[in-house]
């Protein structure tokens, strides 16, 4: 059921609707955990299975940890927990890749080895992560669990944010159900404008770029650097407008019902560094991989070959997370190299994206935006032959034919305007300054007017890019 389409506004019309009548915490919980059931089975009710299994197994197993008194029991509920989740998650997203790198070394032998499921789960890299810091920190005792299963199956399940995140933790999460708020009118609002905003992001500019973007990636052997280079910058855009997206759409929904989720970008083609890139960019996944494996792996604890290590393991299994594919392993390996060196050099990161924009920091910016579209078209390439091709041509073939450029050019420009556009509203708080001055009628008005321009553009339920991976 994608966030962009006609059933999913029926779906979340009637949700409000009937979560408006109920009036028991525990109904309201009941409620919002079967719908998110519903949402997850509309696209393959088989994989429920598997979210439910991660649901048992990490509830059982974080209430064995808490109650077991020698260690060693508790490691072992705690590796019951990463066997179960990792080995679903390395099954089903990760089994074909592996057994097919390793054909060789079955062909020598001639052992044939039966195919996997090809079709991955939607969201399955998002929820396991997610039950699987709830296990971690019971295990560090940094949490404890909760007794209530219904709140721990809606904290693994919550709708909003099932498919592609942000990622939530149990401490940002189920402490918001001991208090399950009445919906009120001026909370519903908030979050449908949010949604809207997400939608409009989606719609109107990811969708459309994309057309310019997939014909480019095509066929790279026919485009001329130029045109190679607006598809690179194409790509950027699109990747963040469907992404950042999603985030809009996700924390808009929850909060309609009263729940707060942690933001997921925070102005990320700001960065003057990719140190900075990665401390805005996919925000909920780099806390994670810099909590459960750069930290437990020694952080930078033990001397400076070993943190290159560290970060470099860490990027490079950050990159497989996106997909079973060496060009993931590639375009994380290359922000780990990147990070090594500008840890190597002692950059300083701009904590406030809005501050210190002198002319030094401005060509820090475009160098840095330009190095993250190069692993943009790593990211985006099918395999290695496709990605030669365009790189090659892209710093080459200067000369070579330029289809559509004009149309690329254009979305460079808004993605331009769209990270001025960022700035802008972080100097000034538009929210408070203008919109909530505005009366009631008037910004009625402006949402009916962005919601005719969605419809106008839309194309019913085009998949969001996340939920491949």
């Amino acid at each position: 059921m994608q966030f962009n389409s006609s059933v999913f506004a029926l779906f979340l019309a009637v949700l409000l609707a009937l979560y408006g009548v109920v009036r028991r915490a525990g109904a309201r919980k009941a409620l919002l955990l079967v719908a998110s059931y519903l949402f997850y089975a509309q696209w393959d009710w088989r994989y429920l299975s598997l979210l439910v299994l991660s649901t048992g197994v990490d509830y059982i197993a974080g209430a064995r940890m808490q109650a077991a008194s020698q260690p060693a029991r508790r490691r072992l509920w705690l590796l019951a927990s990463l066997i179960t989740n990792l080995g679903v998650l390395a099954t089903f997203k990760y089994g074909n890749f592996l057994l097919g790198s390793l054909d060789p070394l079955w062909s020598q032998f001639g052992i044939v080895v039966p195919e996997l499921p090809t079709e991955i789960p939607v969201g399955i890299s998002f929820y396991t992560f997610q039950t699987l810091s709830y296990t971690i920190d019971i295990y560090r005792r940094k949490t404890k669990p909760t007794k209530s299963l219904l709140d721990f199956a809606l904290f693994v399940s919550f709708f909003p944010q099932l498919v592609a995140g942000p990622i939530v933790r149990s401490t940002e999460f189920l402490p918001q159900l001991k208090s399950m708020q009445n919906l009120q009118a001026e909370r519903v609002a908030s979050g449908l404008q949010r949604f809207l905003l997400g939608l409009f992001k989606k719609v109107v500019i990811a969708d459309n770029v994309a057309l310019f973007v997939d014909n480019v990636f095509a066929s790279p052997g026919e485009h001329g650097a130029l045109t190679l280079w607006c598809g690179a910058w194409g790509f950027a855009l699109q990747i963040y407008c469907e992404f950042s997206a999603y985030t809009d759409m996700a924390l808009g929904a929850a909060r309609a019902f009263g729940f707060k989720l942690p933001e997921n970008f925070d102005a990320p083609y700001l960065s003057r560094s990719i140190t900075e890139f990665w401390r805005r960019w996919h925000l909920s996944l780099s806390s994670w991989l810099r909590d459960y494996l750069y930290i437990p792996l020694g952080g930078s604890r033990h001397g400076a070959a070993k943190t290159y290590r560290n970060l470099m393991a860490t990027m490079l299994l950050g990159g497989l997370w996106h997909g079973a594919s060496w060009t993931f392993v590639l375009w994380g390996g290359l922000h780990g190299l990147f990070l090594a060196i500008e840890r190597l050099r002692g950059v300083r990161v701009e904590e406030d994206a809005s501050a210190g924009w002198t002319l030094g920091a401005i060509v820090r910016g475009l160098f840095t935006f330009q190095l993250v579209s190069i692993t943009w078209v790593v990211f985006r390439a099918s395999d290695f032959t496709e990605l030669g091709i365009y790189v090659e041509r892209m710093l080459t073939a200067w000369d070579g034919p330029s289809h559509g450029v004009d149309m690329g050019l254009r979305w460079a420009g808004a993605l331009a305007l769209l990270s001025i556009g960022q700035l802008f509203m972080r100097r000034f708080d538009w929210q408070h300054t203008i919109w909530n001055r505005l009366p009631a009628a008037a910004q009625g008005a402006a949402l009916a007017g962005l919601l005719l321009l969605v419809s106008a553009f839309q194309t019913e339920g085009v998949a969001f890019l996340y939920f491949q991976f």
